[in-house]
């Protein structure tokens, strides 16, 4: 019996306000993505193979005999490695070396003879730099070595896998991943043309928190100038969209209203005192001919 009349007050006090509840129910429309996941490896990442910290030259020679009327040398070599020369005596030489199959370009700028100057290794399609940068002087001795993972826990291999799990074409000409520090939080943004969920966009935009890998944007763009730009989430947004229904108006009870918080916390305290007092007389307060 006692089972009974608990069951039937709960029934109760949670649709003293089904209208409102529907109405709250009714702004909630974008399902939250799925944060990045991170994977310990423990290997080195294929990327921090790619360059070291040694002295290096550039081939003028070679250059000149084989570069067009452009001042350019572009070839695929015998191993599939897409490879971008340029530059002439007056402003140096620069070198982009894509391995065959690889997400990495390896890019090395050397002065005007031929003597390395810099050189790092970015995302593919004018993506952002990863692993370390060096720079030498100019007889090519090391004076500079700055590390880009030190705010990302989140990894380039993480971002890739990642984007493989979403069917996102990384080899196509249209996509390429930036990667950013702004005001000590580390961001990743996903550049690509395609969908995302159902929605199609001449250019779509993931941006992904480099630290805790949540989604924290997604931006769909058409037209040819940019013409409809879309936000499909915001992270903060939504923050803000459930802190507000969290202190909005939720049910009202016996004339009080409550908002979601304030209801769970009565729910949790009118359940606990029934526990308290359910063999102490709790039922004979309610129903006082008991005691007779």
């Amino acid at each position: 019996m006692k089972t009974i009349i608990y069951i039937s007050f709960i029934l109760l006090i949670t649709s003293c306000n089904p209208q409102e509840k529907k109405k709250i129910d009714q702004t909630i429309t974008v399902k939250k993505p799925q944060p990045v996941k991170h994977t310990a490896m423990e290997n080195e990442y294929d990327y921090k193979k790619l360059i070291g910290a040694k002295t290096e030259y550039f081939d003028i020679k070679y250059f000149d005999e084989h570069k067009d009327q452009e001042e350019n040398l572009i070839y695929t070599d015998k191993s599939g490695t897409h490879v971008n020369m340029f530059g002439d005596v007056e402003s140096g030489y620069v070198s982009n070396k894509t391995p065959n199959k690889s997400m990495f370009t390896i890019y090395k700028q050397y002065n005007n003879k031929g003597v390395i100057y810099r050189k790092w290794v970015y995302f593919r399609n004018r993506g952002s730099a990863v692993g370390k940068k060096y720079e030498f002087d100019e007889s090519g001795k090391l004076i500079s070595e700055i590390d880009t993972d030190i705010h990302f826990k989140i990894t380039p291999q993480d971002i890739i896998k990642y984007c493989e799990e979403k069917n996102i074409d990384l080899f196509s000409n249209y996509s390429y991943i930036e990667r950013f520090v702004e005001e000590n939080k580390s961001f990743y943004n996903i550049n690509y043309r395609g969908k995302y969920e159902e929605k199609q966009g001449d250019r779509i935009i993931i941006q992904i928190d480099g630290t805790t890998g949540e989604i924290r944007r997604v931006v769909c763009i058409n037209g040819k100038h940019n013409d409809s730009v879309e936000t499909l989430y915001d992270a903060i947004a939504e923050k803000q969209k459930k802190e507000a229904e969290d202190n909005a108006y939720y049910k009202t009870y016996k004339g009080k209203k409550y908002t979601k918080k304030e209801w769970e916390i009565f729910e949790e305290e009118w359940h606990k005192n029934y526990e308290q007092n359910k063999n102490k007389g709790f039922w004979d307060d309610i129903f006082p001919q008991r005691k007779k």
